[in-house]
Order: C-alpha cells, then sequence, then structure tokens
C-alpha cells in the first residue's frame, strides 16, 4: 500500500496520472483530507502489484507532497475502518 498526498489544486494531473495504464489497474481509493482533519489534498491509496506500486511513485512525485507517519496511520485506520464497516455490512445482509 503507497499513500500519495495530491493537492486539491493538481486534480487535472491527477486525473492523467489515474488513466495511464499501469496505474488504472491497481486498486486505488481516493479520500479528501477532511477525513482527518486536514483541508486542501487528497489522499490516493494505492495498492496491487509492486511493480506497478514502483511506475505509480515516479508518477506521482511530480504532484504529491511528502506525508508524515502521523498522516499516514491516520489514512490507514480510516479505510481500515470503513472497509470494516462495508464488511459487516455486507455479512449482514448475507448472513
Amino acid at each position: 500500500m503507497e499513500i500519495f498526498k495530491v493537492p486539491v489544486s493538481k486534480k487535472k494531473e491527477l486525473d492523467v496520472i489515474l488513466s495511464k495504464d499501469p496505474i488504472f489497474r491497481l486498486s486505488i481509493t481516493i479520500k479528501d483530507s477532511s477525513v482527518i482533519s486536514e483541508s486542501g489534498f487528497l489522499y490516493v491509496v494505492v495498492e496491487g502489484l509492486e511493480e506497478r506500486i514502483v511506475i505509480a511513485r515516479s508518477e506521482f512525485s511530480a504532484i504529491s507532497e511528502k506525508i508524515s507517519e502521523e498522516e499516514k496511520s491516520k489514512v490507514v485506520a480510516y479505510i481500515e475502518k470503513e472497509r470494516e464497516n462495508v464488511y459487516s455490512g455486507l455479512g449482514s445482509i448475507f448472513g
């Protein structure tokens, strides 16, 4: 899992990167920075094959900012909680 912190002002560049072949094949989750009480950024979480993540790192390096370990932990915790809620919801449907 890799997390990139992209300023909202670079949304157009982000869209171009996300449309590229090796990158759109990754599992991509985008969260607004308001999920951890910030503003002005998007957190782009990519998961998948390591060779594609390496390409993503290269592409995102031009538009993303360094993410602190604290921010990364908060974003990961938020996403895990969100996924857990989805799984428990599906469990109650298909129970």
